[in-house]
Parts: C-alpha cells; sequence; structure tokens
C-alpha cells in the first residue's frame, strides 16, 4: 500500500552551518501516530549542532502525531567537521497508520558540500578597496559568540590576531572608538584556485560581551566552510586562553536580527576616519593630487585585470558545473548499456553476527576507507546479454536478475564490461563492502529490523517466490536504496571462504588466499529467511554452476 507521507526538504548555509528544513505531510484524511525522524549522515564530515525543542529517544527525534491532510516541519542545524568533500543527509520516517501498524519512509537523500577555502594573499588593499567589495561581494553572514567571562579587549584582539592570521589572510587595519567599547579587526584574502576575494572582520563589543565573526566571498559554499572552519577555531582559543573552558557560547544560531558594528562606515575611501574611531597598526600616507591619480590609474588597471581573471573563473566554473552534470549522470545511467548505480559513503560498521552461524563470528568492526557506486540492482539478464551475447540463466526474463552462472563467468563479465566501456572501474564488491551496503547503516538481523515477518515487503524468498527469480526492484530498497539486497538471488562477491572472517576482513579489501572456494551472499528464491539475513554467508567452486546465484557490480569512484 502506497505511504501516506509525503517528504519536502531544503537546505541552506546559515552562520557557517547547514540549516536543514524538512516537512512531512499527512495526505490521508487519518491521523498518523508516533511520527519519528531518524536521521543517517557521515558523523565524520558533519555534527549535530542544534534542533527545534522536540524529544530525543535513542537519537530519532520525535515529532509525534499528524492530523489528516496536515503538515508538521522540523529543523536542524548541521555543523561541518570537514571540508571539499560532499556528504549525503538521509532520513528515516517511521510512524503507525491509524490501525496502528508501522511503517516508514525513506527522504530522498539530499547532497550538500563545504568547501573551506585555501587561501594565497599576495597583496595588500586599502580602505577604498575594502569598502567597496563589501558592497561586491554576494554572500554574506557571520557567527556571534558570548564571552561570559575573562573579558578584555586587548587580549581578545590579540587573540583574534593570532588564529586569523593562519588562515594566510592579510591584515588590512584593526579600528576602535577612542571609549574602546568597540573594536574592529579586518582582513583580506584571495583563494589559492578559484582567484576569489574574501573579507573577514572580527568585532569585539565591550558592553554587549560578544564577539562577531563576519565574512564575505562570492560562494555560499566557500563562506559556510570558512565560517566553520575559522569559527571553530576562534572559540577554542578565546576559551583556552581567555575566558576558560566553556565560558564562549555560540549565540544566535536560531534567526534574530543580529546588530552588527561596521566601524568601516565612518571612514571614507581615502581612509581618513571619524574623529570618534582610531586607526591602529596602520599609517595613513598623505599624498600630492598626482599621486593621487596615480594611484587611482593603478587601481583601475587592478580592477580591470580582476575582472578578465573574474571571466574566466566563470567560464572555468561552468565547465566544472557541465562536467559535474555529466559525472552525476553517468552515476545515475551507470554506463553505455544502462545500468544503474548507488552511491555509497564512507564509514565504519560492525561485521557479523552474535546469534547466527558460526562462521558469521566473531562480531568485528570493519572500517569502509573508499566509498564506492554499488549497482542499484543484480546484473539482469538484458544487461548480461548486451556485454556476453548470451544468456546461461535457467528463468528467461530481461529484467529478470542473471543467475545459474560460476564466480569465474562473473569474472569474464566483468573484463568484457570493462572493454567495453574504456575504463577499470567495474568489479565484484568485496564480502565487507557488500554486507556494509546491505545493512546500510543498521544492526539488526535485516535491513529493515530483526523480525522476518516484514520479509516479504524487501525480499522474494521461500515463502512467497513460488521458487523462481522476479523481475529486479519490486520489492522495497533499503534505507541507501538497493533493491534485492535480501532474496532473489545469491550474489558473489570477490573474497575466497575464510571461517574465522574476523581475522581478516578489517576494512573494504577481499579477502583471496588462491583457494577455489568463493562466498555469495543475500540468500536467493529457494531460500527462507534465514539465509536471508545481512551476515548470511554461503560458499561455492567458483567454476561451478549454481541455479539462483547472480551476482551485483561495483563500479569504484
Amino acid at each position: 500500500m502506497e505511504s501516506p507521507i509525503r517528504i519536502a526538504r531544503e537546505t541552506e548555509y546559515y552562520q557557517g552551518y547547514i540549516r536543514f528544513k524538512m516537512s512531512v505531510t499527512n495526505e490521508s484524511p487519518y491521523v498518523v501516530s508516533d511520527v519519528t525522524l531518524d536521521f543517517i549522515f557521515d558523523e565524520n564530515l558533519l555534527h549535530i549542532a542544534d534542533h527545534d525543542d522536540v524529544p530525543v529517544k535513542k537519537e530519532k527525534f520525535v515529532i509525534g502525531n499528524i492530523y489528516g491532510g496536515k503538515s508538521s516541519s522540523f529543523t536542524i542545524l548541521f555543523e561541518p567537521l570537514t571540508c571539499a568533500k560532499a556528504a549525503d543527509i538521509r532520513c528515516q520516517v517511521t510512524y503507525a497508520d491509524h490501525e496502528g501498524r508501522m511503517d516508514s519512509i525513506f527522504m530522498e537523500p539530499k547532497e550538500i558540500s563545504v568547501v573551506c577555502p585555501i587561501m594565497k594573499t599576495d597583496s595588500d588593499i586599502n580602505i577604498g578597496r575594502l569598502k567597496e567589495f563589501i558592497g561586491e561581494l554576494p554572500s554574506k553572514d557571520s557567527r556571534m559568540y558570548e564571552i561570559q567571562s575573562g573579558f578584555d579587549v586587548k587580549k581578545l584582539a590579540h587573540l583574534v590576531r593570532e588564529v586569523v592570521e593562519k588562515h594566510d589572510v592579510r591584515h588590512i587595519r584593526t579600528l576602535h572608538t577612542r571609549d574602546g567599547k568597540t573594536c574592529e579587526i579586518w582582513y583580506y584574502g584571495r583563494t589559492k584556485v578559484t582567484k576569489d576575494d574574501i573579507v573577514i572582520r572580527v568585532s569585539i563589543l565591550t558592553e554587549r560581551h560578544t564577539m562577531e565573526l563576519f565574512a564575505a566571498t562570492r560562494s555560499a559554499e566557500a563562506l559556510t566552510g570558512l565560517l566553520a572552519e575559522v569559527g571553530r577555531d576562534l572559540k577554542q582559543v578565546v576559551e583556552d586562553k581567555a575566558s576558560g573552558r566553556g565560558r564562549v557560547v555560540n549565540v544566535h544560531i536560531k534567526d534574530s536580527l543580529v546588530q552588527r558594528s561596521n566601524l568601516l562606515d565612518m571612514c571614507d575611501m581615502d581612509g581618513t576616519c571619524d574623529v570618534n574611531v582610531v586607526i591602529e597598526d596602520s599609517v595613513v600616507q598623505r599624498s600630492s593630487i598626482a599621486a593621487v591619480d596615480e594611484e587611482k590609474s593603478r587601481e583601475k588597471a587592478e580592477r580591470k585585470k580582476r575582472e578578465e581573471e573574474e571571466r574566466k573563473r566563470r567560464e572555468e566554473e561552468g565547465r566544472l558545473r557541465d562536467l559535474n552534470e555529466k559525472s552525476k549522470k553517468l552515476a545515475r545511467e551507470g554506463n553505455s548499456i544502462g545500468m544503474k548505480f548507488t552511491y555509497i559513503p564512507v564509514g565504519e560498521f560492525m561485521m557479523g553476527s552474535e546469534d547466527g552461524d558460526k562462521d558469521e563470528q566473531p562480531v568485528h568492526k570493519v572500517k569502509i576507507n573508499k566509498s564506492f557506486y554499488l549497482g542499484t540492482y543484480p546484473v539482469t539478464q538484458r544487461e548480461w546479454k548486451a556485454v556476453m551475447d548470451s544468456n546461461p540463466s535457467e528463468f528467461k526474463g530481461d529484467n529478470l536478475p542473471v543467475e545459474m552462472l560460476s564466480w569465474d563467468d562473473a569474472q569474464e563479465f566483468v573484463k568484457k564490461l570493462n572493454a567495453k566501456e574504456g575504463a577499470d572501474k567495474y568489479r565484484l564488491p568485496s564480502e565487507s563492502e557488500w554486507e556494509y551496503a546491505c545493512r546500510a547503516g543498521t544492526t539488526t538481523r535485516y535491513s529493515f529490523g530483526d523480525s522476518e515477518s516484514k520479509l516479504g515487503e524487501y525480499a522474494w524468498y521461500a515463502d512467497n517466490s513460488g521458487r523462481k527469480p522476479h523481475p529486479v526492484g519490486q520489492k522495497k530498497p533499503n534505507p541507501w536504496g538497493l533493491y534485492d539486497m535480501h532474496g532473489n538471488v545469491w550474489e558473489w562477491v570477490q573474497d575466497n571462504y575464510e571461517f574465522s572472517y574476523g581475522v581478516v576482513h578489517t576494512d573494504e579489501s577481499a579477502w583471496e588466499d588462491g583457494s577455489s572456494y568463493r562466498l555469495f551472499r543475500g540468500g536467493g528464491s529457494i531460500e527462507y529467511a534465514w539465509y536471508c539475513r545481512s551476515s548470511s554467508r554461503h560458499i561455492g567452486e567458483a567454476d561451478a554452476l549454481y541455479i539462483m546465484l547472480g551476482f551485483r557490480l561495483l563500479k569504484e569512484m
């Protein structure tokens, strides 16, 4: 039965965070209850910094009831922990329908990226150009801090310079009011690769006991990465050396009106400031009209040069964007024969089962160090025929999984497909890669839970298959969007069989010792539920033919 739940989501960059907004709509006329949100993401890349005030149970957010035709919204704030990587945010929405039956639906993954710009600043700029940049640069945001104790303006200003100037930006001016209540430290930088201009300002406000980190540049992704990276360093140093551990708190994370000071507005284009503003760490040079004209000519030439560089940068961005779109399209479409692949991120998981067969023990931690694409479905007979010009399957049908083949046959398919595509990216997954993708972040017997009562919703197996394979993709996918990982046909993996596999499986590598025995995973249409578990293993001769045994391809990044 089609789920009554519909999910909408959007993200925005905000104060060095990714603000993720999600709406869950109940399109049925009946109430759905016990609605929970379980977010799935790489904790090495993202951290939950804040969220709407709802109960949290076992790391799941409890939304409660949603009445018929109504929606419930939820906002969560992710802080980037590293940069220059794409990260997927997924969410499983679990609920009870009006008859009390529990069900769930998975949100379409949302990919976000954060860039920490590498900077190389070769030239100084004057106050006039700094003021122009503030008006020209389209992406502006800030992060505010409240200093709860140990507030000393001079000490804070020293610490600020200690932190910010490590990022290879140039200190331009320090401005402060004569009464010492407001201080601003201004910086200019340029990104090393894209040559984007960046303006950074740190404001210290004595009366409010607050400090603001402000930045402006062209790219929202780079702005978020910059605020996150510099903001973390700034907060840590101030806590350690000024106010004491735990005595700095972020404020204005939620929407609010931030009253930003800007002493630069009190200075004109040639650096002459209001009598109440003092310039430190610089000398204002008074020059002749001829010198001023020469400076204007130089600035005009530099501006023209920057405009040309900007034009070339935009052209390069367009070229890279086109390549990225082609790459994403290739990931979706797979290859020239139309195979579909699903992105699998890096991560860790516990491999095996304490209550499974003996060769599924011991349970042990495995780290997947490289992301990859895995076939969304088992290889079909149509795809096999497109490469091999034959069909060994016992049960015929273009959209049925290919079966009745050996491990050696699968290797021959891999060899010919790589040659056809002009690449060396296709192979069988290792046993650890296969189980990691099958579990999709879960620790239960199956990717949907421990009970086999729901297995028929996700798998063709002995109780519902009629003892024959079925077209791929007819059952529900696992949380990462992979179909038929449980049941339908067994799937060859790369590894030789090793009884005590906790010794040999610590990462994504395949265990190969030269023996003729190879492994297959996932269960099949003639197997009972026990053999369809995520951890279930089976062994066969590499050159032997087995009914209901096929394979799924991995494509390397």
